[in-house]
């Protein structure tokens, strides 16, 4: 454990190797102490974290700052436990492909033939594939227009179930039309999972995907006795925690609502980079993980809150590096949730890294933009 001159206790997890050992410049990578201290010296991180390997091996992991955002106490851990937020999708994803291994669903397979809401002509054309993309025209997000009043789509009072709320009112665009980041189609999918499992979709997940790879700090529901082990920047993020089981039985915590550290993130970024194992335990074939990581869209628009995107790289639940301008290799596959944590994979360079900066903020575009300039940089 160390101080930063700004005070802040940095705290460091095992590595299995020194930066230089596989290829890093210690000093480079040194800088981002100093990078995360002066974002929550003005007040636009609660912390600041990260887990950078390379072929195969943790080079650098540590975190600082605060761990309980609400009370400013407790310290934030290289093992603190996170929630996923939209970084759900990742496990969401995995799953759906997992089916299509088994021979169960197909990429080009109409919603309509899993849920009879959709078997109609605004809808009938949507695939698993318009889902899987963000491309199927069910309206966005809340607030992805920049909409001074953003319009909840689900009631839990109304006599309509939540698939027709989700589906009320006419689609954004055509099928493939247009990129439009829309967590109640992960919702969908997850719904899928379990229809055609015949396992919860939060069952499914756990028995296939986490405990297989031994993620042993990943859950959907945090035991209590762990609770105080959380990362958390606000009431909202309390109140999450504490609800019981029971409140999600109607939706699939299929967009939002999975748990876990940097270090089950990095296994879960290291089996895909191995394609699809990770210490000799199979989750994915090489085939589907090809699959799932590779540019699916191309020339799809994406208004995406504003930056008015011409052509959205994205493979399946994962965005993709697909710019020259991007510090990470093209090809990249990433993936982010509020709050802030991410996941980003290169195969170019065989490097995992994690990043957990948690914020009240929405975006902070230097804590992770300017972490990944960090840490890529440092390459040599």
């Amino acid at each position: 454990m160390e101080t930063t001159p700004q005070l802040w206790t940095k705290t460091e997890g095992a590595a299995h190797a020194a930066p230089e050992q596989v290829g890093f410049d210690s000093g480079q990578l040194g800088k981002l102490d100093a990078h995360y201290a002066e974002l929550i010296a003005q007040g636009l991180l609660q912390g600041g974290g990260h887990l950078v390997a390379r072929n195969g091996k943790i080079a650098s992991w540590s975190a600082m700052g605060r761990l309980n955002g609400v009370k400013g106490e407790g310290s934030l851990q290289p093992d603190s436990i996170r929630k996923l937020s939209s970084l759900t999708k990742a496990f969401t994803t995995i799953a759906l492909v997992k089916l299509i291994e088994d021979g169960k669903l197909d990429l080009d397979q109409p919603v309509a033939a899993l849920l009879e809401e959709f078997d109609n002509g605004t809808y009938r054309d949507v695939t698993l594939f318009h889902l899987l993309t963000h491309t199927s025209g069910i309206p966005p997000v809340p607030g992805y227009y920049n909409e001074p009043y953003p319009r909840r789509w689900y009631d839990p009072d109304s006599h309509k179930s939540w698939i027709v709320q989700a589906l009320t009112g006419l689609p954004v665009c055509k099928p493939g039309e247009a990129y439009n980041y829309t967590s109640t189609g992960y919702a969908l999918l997850g719904e899928i999972v379990s229809r055609v499992s015949g396992e919860r979709f939060e069952e499914y997940v756990m028995n296939r995907i986490v405990h297989p790879l031994g993620l042993e700090r990943t859950w959907f529901d945090v035991p209590a006795e762990l609770h105080a082990e959380v990362c958390v920047v606000d009431q909202y993020d309390i109140d999450s925690l504490g609800q019981s089981a029971d409140n999600w039985k109607v939706i699939p915590r299929a967009a939002s609502g999975i748990y876990s550290t940097m270090f089950d993130l990095w296994k879960l970024g290291q089996m895909l980079l191995n394609g699809g194992t990770f210490e000799g335990r199979r989750i994915l074939g090489r085939k589907s993980v090809e699959l799932l990581t590779k540019r699916h869209l191309f020339r799809v628009p994406a208004y995406h809150w504003g930056g008015q995107i011409k052509d959205k790289g994205h493979a399946l639940g994962f965005d993709l590096a697909i710019h020259s301008t991007s510090y990470e290799s093209q090809g990249t596959y990433q993936l982010e949730g509020a709050g802030r944590i991410g996941l980003f994979v290169d195969p170019v360079e065989s490097m995992v890294v994690v990043l957990l900066v948690p914020s009240v903020h929405s975006w902070v575009p230097s804590s992770v933009l300017g972490t990944k300039q960090i840490i890529w940089s440092s390459l040599v």
